[in-house]
């Protein structure tokens, strides 16, 4: 019995650390045909797009604020929030672009969290030189909180090898959640682990990717990693118009990278 008890006790413990040390949703089972040709390859980017996607996602503040209220609006598929930033030192307002009047319906004049990449140069709108612009990224913040933070569990697979991604790396504290908020947050640490938007002068190993957003319940969302258009923010961060969101529940993000030419 004492035999049977350490081995009882050795298997929970394996089964425990298992858990604790990988994240992994679906084991080492893509949940995806994925055809690597059918993805952008990092070379037909130009170097200003590849390098305002770094500036993007690894070094720009992002606009992060709860509890904001505006029936102030631009053109009709925006909402402008007027002393938005406290302390810029060039931003007071925030113009936030979707891609219909609908959802401007649904947020205007209503209690909303902001989470998103915003950006200065050739934002349209609002006091010039006074505002920033950003697509999408917001929610409805009443009955929208998680009891506890969010860690979403990420799949990444580097040349079809999987590789271990922190669970701390992606989190959210919503119910329902942008992609964006948490897309900005698996681009950091790509950038930051495998120098994503890297040169290949500078160690950018990776020449070709694709971010997938499952959840158990709804369809999908995908973005090919260079499939960036145009060079600068104003239609780089275009993908997050939409203002797609997720129900952070049983979600898991899969990643893969590739890094043949």
């Amino acid at each position: 019995p004492l035999q049977m008890k350490k081995t009882a006790f050795t298997l929970l413990l394996f089964i425990a650390l298992t858990l604790t040390t990988s994240p992994l949703v679906n084991g080492s089972e893509k949940s995806e045909e994925i055809n690597e040709k059918d993805l952008r390859k990092k070379s037909e980017l130009q170097g200003t797009a590849l390098g305002n996607l770094k500036q993007i996602y690894y070094y720009n503040e992002k606009a992060k604020t709860e509890n904001k209220e505006s029936h102030d609006q631009f053109l009709q598929h925006t909402i402008l929030f007027k002393g938005f930033f406290t302390d810029h030192s060039w931003y007071n307002d925030l113009l936030v672009d979707f891609d219909s009047k609908d959802i401007v319906d649904k947020y205007k004049g209503k209690k909303v969290d902001l989470y998103g990449a915003y950006y200065g140069y050739q934002c349209a709108g609002g006091t010039p030189n006074k505002t920033a612009c950003m697509y999408g990224g917001v929610t409805l913040h009443d009955n929208n909180r998680l009891t506890e933070e969010k860690k979403v569990p990420i799949n990444l697979w580097l040349d079809g090898k999987q590789n271990t991604v922190p669970l701390e790396t992606v989190k959210t504290n919503k119910k329902n959640v942008t992609v964006q908020e948490l897309d900005l947050q698996a681009r950091r640490y790509l950038q930051e682990k495998y120098n994503l938007y890297n040169s290949d002068v500078f160690d950018g190993k990776v020449q070709r990717g694709l971010i997938v957003f499952h959840t158990s319940t709804e369809p999908s969302v995908n973005y090919d990693l260079f499939g960036a258009q145009g060079q600068y923010s104003n239609t780089l961060l275009r993908i997050y118009r939409d203002n797609k969101t997720i129900s952070s529940e049983n979600m898991h993000i899969d990643i893969y990278l590739y890094t043949s030419y």
